[in-house]
């Protein structure tokens, strides 16, 4: 067995294959041949940017000035490309994990603990690559005299995970400490014009930074206040609805500070499901721990399909559960969901009955509709999942 005294040998002469194995991790992501193409001439012919960056980990030297400067000129070229930043990120991590099992798979074993400290620091060489390239590509828009930009690449990079403190100071925007996350839909407002309304609204509010458009927008409120976040997203969601006749679905969460983002994107994705399956569901947005039943029903298969056989009798009558939709989204108001059905109000107590005689549940008790609520929920979920968040069978909104 070869001693850990020969672990640099062994990697430099493995570079060839390290050089070929973060091509074959890189090859097919959409990222690949324009930093391909950007990054081959960094250090000359191929493979000569992975024999440099191990020798410099060996050596345990940091990135020299010039080389920093090469990778600034990487982001530059990848925000010229268009490569989204979460996607930029998505090749850095790709291509240290690739390194690092390609060269663990051939140290010796001996070596645990020198291939440990080696791990390390290529981590942190490739963390200032990283920041130089952001760096690169924070200030590439700036070519286009605005902002705007600047403040969506913000964004992303705090969605991302990614550190954002360069970009920052290139959008001169002092980051919070916290930001509440709100994930927003309000396909009703497809035009140009009602976007440009919106985002309007959200550049003149100091501070918050945005991503996506209303079809699926990402908002974060600074949240040195919780509650005046809260407040911000409440607002801003409620000015959607009022124009629009359509739904509006939006879910927030805040989970503490900048790097608890992603996690917070992620809480707040799953509720937006949740609440768009919900047949109440309001035009606000919804916390998790106000779904926490519709949540646990989420992940729960077998009682998602007890639910289902709740809901199967029903099928024997006409309109049935569209009675109990537009009745829930009516807040129980009989009177009103009669108007939203087109049908006299006798008519729809005879419809209620015929439920209960069908299914054996009682609608009109508090139990029976809670029941039928979590039924509902859970067979419109079921139909989000399938067809992939949108579902053309979900009933048309109610009027004003």
């Amino acid at each position: 067995m070869t001693g850990s005294g020969d672990l640099p040998e062994i990697l430099t002469a493995h570079c060839p294959r390290l050089d070929t194995a973060i091509g074959e991790a890189l090859r097919g992501h959409p990222a690949y041949q324009p930093i391909r193409r950007a990054a081959g001439p960094m250090f000359g012919p191929r493979g000569a940017t992975c024999a440099r960056l191990l020798g410099l980990v060996l050596a345990s030297e940091p990135l020299p000035a010039e080389d920093l400067a090469r990778f600034r000129d990487l982001g530059v070229l990848a925000a010229r490309q268009a490569i989204p930043l979460p996607v930029l990120s998505e090749v850095w991590d790709l291509a240290l994990a690739a390194a690092a099992r390609s060269c663990w798979s051939v140290a010796p074993a001996a070596s645990f603990a020198r291939m440990a400290a080696l791990t390390a620091r290529a981590a942190r060489l490739a963390g200032r690559a990283r920041e130089a390239c952001i760096q690169g590509y924070a200030e590439a828009p700036r070519e286009g005299g605005t902002s705007r930009p600047l403040r969506r690449l913000l964004a992303e990079t705090l969605i991302d995970g990614a550190p954002a403190d360069v970009i920052a100071d290139a959008a001169g925007v002092r980051l919070a400490p916290a930001y509440l996350v709100l994930v927003c839909e309000a396909p009703a407002l497809t035009s140009a014009a009602h976007w440009q309304r919106a985002s309007e609204r959200l550049d003149a509010r100091d501070g918050v930074l945005y991503s996506g458009d209303l079809g699926g927008l990402v908002v974060l409120f600074p949240a040195e206040d919780p509650l005046r976040a809260e407040d911000a997203a409440a607002e801003f969601t409620a000015g959607l609805a009022a124009c629009t006749r359509g739904p509006v679905h939006a879910a927030t969460s805040l989970l503490g500070g900048l790097s608890d983002i992603p996690a917070a994107l992620e809480e707040a994705s799953q509720v937006l499901t949740v609440v768009k399956a919900v047949p109440d569901a309001e035009d606000r947005p919804y916390r998790a721990d106000e779904l926490l039943v519709e949540l646990a029903i989420l992940g729960q298969p077998d009682i998602r399909c007890r639910l289902a056989a709740v809901l199967s009798p029903l099928d024997a009558g006409t309109d049935l559960r569209r009675t109990l939709e537009v009745l829930l989204a009516c807040n129980l108001d009989r009177e009103r969901a009669a108007r939203e059905l087109w049908i006299h109000r006798r008519t729809l107590h005879y419809r209620l009955d015929r439920i209960r005689d069908l299914s054996g549940i009682d609608p009109s008790s508090a139990r029976g509709i809670q029941l039928f609520r979590a039924a509902l929920t859970s067979a419109r979920l079921g139909r989000l999942e399938r067809d992939g968040g949108e579902d053309a069978s979900l009933p048309p909104p109610l009027s004003a």
